[in-house]
Protein backbone atom coordinates (compact mmCIF):
# COMPACT_ATOMS: atom_id res chain seq x y z
CA UNK A 1 0.00 0.00 0.00
CA UNK A 2 2.96 2.32 0.78
CA UNK A 3 4.58 1.80 -2.40
CA UNK A 4 1.54 2.57 -4.33
CA UNK A 5 0.71 5.66 -2.69
CA UNK A 6 4.77 6.47 -3.18
CA UNK A 7 3.91 6.21 -6.64
CA UNK A 8 1.11 8.06 -7.06
CA UNK A 9 2.86 11.01 -4.96
CA UNK A 10 5.46 10.47 -7.50
CA UNK A 11 3.64 10.75 -10.59
CA UNK A 12 1.49 13.80 -9.19
CA UNK A 13 4.56 15.56 -8.20
CA UNK A 14 5.86 15.35 -11.90
CA UNK A 15 2.72 16.70 -13.70
CA UNK A 16 2.79 19.06 -11.07
CA UNK A 17 6.04 20.11 -12.10
CA UNK A 18 7.65 19.50 -9.04
CA UNK A 19 11.63 19.63 -8.85
CA UNK A 20 12.02 16.95 -6.39
CA UNK A 21 10.08 14.20 -4.67
CA UNK A 22 7.76 14.88 -1.66
CA UNK A 23 8.73 12.51 0.18
CA UNK A 24 12.82 13.54 -0.27
CA UNK A 25 12.94 16.24 2.35
CA UNK A 26 11.98 13.76 5.50
CA UNK A 27 13.38 11.02 3.28
CA UNK A 28 16.14 8.85 5.79
CA UNK A 29 17.45 6.40 3.60
CA UNK A 30 17.64 7.28 -0.36
CA UNK A 31 16.36 4.79 -2.55
CA UNK A 32 17.86 3.52 -5.30
CA UNK A 33 15.01 3.45 -8.31
CA UNK A 34 15.75 5.48 -10.57
CA UNK A 35 12.96 8.13 -11.24
CA UNK A 36 13.24 11.00 -14.24
CA UNK A 37 11.85 14.39 -12.38
CA UNK A 38 10.84 17.46 -14.47
CA UNK A 39 12.99 20.26 -12.56
CA UNK A 40 12.55 24.39 -13.46
CA UNK A 41 15.53 26.71 -13.82
CA UNK A 42 17.94 26.41 -10.87
CA UNK A 43 16.81 29.80 -8.23
CA UNK A 44 19.83 32.57 -7.83
CA UNK A 45 21.99 31.21 -5.25
CA UNK A 46 20.33 34.13 -2.82
CA UNK A 47 16.61 32.94 -3.52
CA UNK A 48 17.06 28.97 -2.98
CA UNK A 49 15.69 27.04 -0.23
CA UNK A 50 18.96 25.85 2.33
CA UNK A 51 16.66 22.35 2.92
CA UNK A 52 16.66 21.25 -0.55
CA UNK A 53 18.79 18.72 -1.62
CA UNK A 54 20.19 19.78 -5.09
CA UNK A 55 21.72 16.36 -5.51
CA UNK A 56 17.85 14.42 -5.03
CA UNK A 57 16.54 15.76 -8.60
CA UNK A 58 17.95 13.55 -11.53
CA UNK A 59 18.98 15.38 -14.28
CA UNK A 60 17.23 14.45 -17.96
CA UNK A 61 19.30 13.24 -20.39
CA UNK A 62 20.04 15.46 -23.24
CA UNK A 63 17.91 14.39 -26.15
CA UNK A 64 19.95 12.65 -29.20
CA UNK A 65 20.81 14.03 -32.05
CA UNK A 66 18.43 12.82 -34.96
CA UNK A 67 20.51 11.20 -37.98
CA UNK A 68 20.09 12.47 -41.61
CA UNK A 69 19.84 10.81 -43.97
CA UNK A 70 21.41 13.12 -47.01
CA UNK A 71 20.88 12.99 -50.43
CA UNK A 72 23.56 12.65 -53.06
CA UNK A 73 25.84 16.33 -53.86
CA UNK A 74 23.09 17.87 -56.39
CA UNK A 75 20.31 16.10 -55.77
CA UNK A 76 17.11 17.81 -53.80
CA UNK A 77 13.88 16.95 -53.21
CA UNK A 78 10.34 19.12 -53.03
CA UNK A 79 8.65 20.04 -49.74
CA UNK A 80 5.92 21.50 -51.84
CA UNK A 81 3.77 21.51 -54.44
CA UNK A 82 5.18 23.03 -57.62
CA UNK A 83 3.57 23.64 -61.05
CA UNK A 84 5.50 24.06 -64.31
CA UNK A 85 4.19 25.72 -67.53
CA UNK A 86 5.67 23.73 -70.26
CA UNK A 87 4.76 24.14 -73.83
CA UNK A 88 2.32 21.69 -74.21
CA UNK A 89 0.89 22.49 -70.97
CA UNK A 90 1.27 22.22 -67.09
CA UNK A 91 2.94 19.62 -65.07
CA UNK A 92 2.65 19.27 -61.60
CA UNK A 93 5.19 17.85 -59.00
CA UNK A 94 3.80 16.89 -56.15
CA UNK A 95 6.45 17.17 -52.49
CA UNK A 96 8.98 14.74 -52.37
CA UNK A 97 9.73 14.75 -55.81
CA UNK A 98 13.81 14.35 -56.85
CA UNK A 99 15.05 17.08 -58.59
CA UNK A 100 18.65 17.72 -59.66
CA UNK A 101 20.41 21.25 -59.37
CA UNK A 102 21.20 23.07 -62.30
CA UNK A 103 22.42 26.34 -60.87
CA UNK A 104 22.09 28.20 -58.04
CA UNK A 105 21.63 32.26 -57.39
CA UNK A 106 21.19 33.10 -54.13
CA UNK A 107 17.88 32.04 -52.77
CA UNK A 108 16.93 31.02 -56.37
CA UNK A 109 17.87 27.29 -57.47
CA UNK A 110 17.48 26.48 -61.10
CA UNK A 111 16.52 22.70 -61.24
CA UNK A 112 15.26 20.17 -63.42
CA UNK A 113 12.82 17.01 -62.96
CA UNK A 114 13.33 13.15 -63.84
CA UNK A 115 11.78 15.03 -67.45
CA UNK A 116 14.21 17.16 -67.65
CA UNK A 117 11.89 19.92 -67.22
CA UNK A 118 14.09 22.91 -65.89
CA UNK A 119 12.50 25.30 -63.47
CA UNK A 120 12.73 27.65 -60.33
CA UNK A 121 12.64 27.13 -56.94
CA UNK A 122 13.23 28.83 -53.61
CA UNK A 123 16.03 27.31 -51.35
CA UNK A 124 12.63 26.65 -49.16
CA UNK A 125 10.49 25.05 -51.30
CA UNK A 126 13.65 21.91 -51.75
CA UNK A 127 15.66 19.96 -49.01
CA UNK A 128 18.55 17.05 -49.39
CA UNK A 129 16.86 15.46 -45.97
CA UNK A 130 15.46 12.39 -47.21
CA UNK A 131 13.35 11.88 -44.29
CA UNK A 132 12.00 15.06 -44.45
CA UNK A 133 10.77 14.27 -48.13
CA UNK A 134 9.60 11.27 -47.00
CA UNK A 135 7.45 12.78 -44.58
CA UNK A 136 6.46 15.54 -46.78
CA UNK A 137 5.20 13.21 -49.75
CA UNK A 138 3.36 11.20 -46.71
CA UNK A 139 2.09 14.29 -45.46
CA UNK A 140 0.75 15.19 -49.08
CA UNK A 141 -0.92 11.84 -50.26
CA UNK A 142 -2.65 12.10 -47.09
CA UNK A 143 -4.14 15.02 -47.77
CA UNK A 144 -5.09 14.17 -51.39
CA UNK A 145 -6.92 10.91 -50.13
CA UNK A 146 -8.76 13.20 -47.34
CA UNK A 147 -9.77 15.49 -50.30
CA UNK A 148 -10.80 12.31 -52.44
CA UNK A 149 -13.22 11.29 -49.74
CA UNK A 150 -14.71 14.64 -49.22
CA UNK A 151 -15.40 14.67 -52.96
CA UNK A 152 -17.09 11.09 -52.56
CA UNK A 153 -19.18 12.09 -49.96
CA UNK A 154 -19.78 15.47 -52.18
CA UNK A 155 -21.21 13.42 -55.21
CA UNK A 156 -22.61 10.92 -53.21
CA UNK A 157 -24.97 13.73 -51.35
CA UNK A 158 -25.06 15.28 -54.71
CA UNK A 159 -26.97 12.34 -56.21
CA UNK A 160 -28.85 11.20 -53.58
CA UNK A 161 -30.75 14.78 -53.72
CA UNK A 162 -30.88 14.72 -57.43
CA UNK A 163 -32.55 11.04 -57.24
CA UNK A 164 -35.49 12.43 -55.05
CA UNK A 165 -35.79 15.63 -56.90
CA UNK A 166 -36.36 13.39 -59.72
CA UNK A 167 -38.72 11.12 -57.85
CA UNK A 168 -40.68 13.99 -56.46
CA UNK A 169 -40.81 15.59 -59.91
CA UNK A 170 -41.82 12.23 -61.76
CA UNK A 171 -45.01 12.10 -58.81
CA UNK A 172 -46.29 15.49 -59.33
CA UNK A 173 -46.16 14.73 -62.77
CA UNK A 174 -47.93 11.62 -62.72
CA UNK A 175 -50.48 13.48 -60.15
CA UNK A 176 -51.34 16.15 -63.09
CA UNK A 177 -51.96 13.97 -66.14
CA UNK A 178 -55.38 12.30 -65.91
CA UNK A 179 -55.79 8.76 -66.50
CA UNK A 180 -56.68 8.01 -69.87
CA UNK A 181 -59.51 6.31 -71.04
CA UNK A 182 -58.97 3.29 -73.68
CA UNK A 183 -61.15 3.76 -76.69
CA UNK A 184 -63.69 1.17 -77.48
Amino acid sequence: MRLHLFAITLALGSVLGCSKSPLSVNSVTPTATAVRVHTHAPLPVSSRNPQRNSTAAATTAPKPTRVRHLAPEGSYFLLQFVSITTPFGVVGLPPGTRITTVTHRGELFEVSDADDHVFQVMESQMTNDVDLAAAAARRDATLQRRREAEIAAAIRKYDEEQSKQWAKEENAAKKRTPPSSHPR
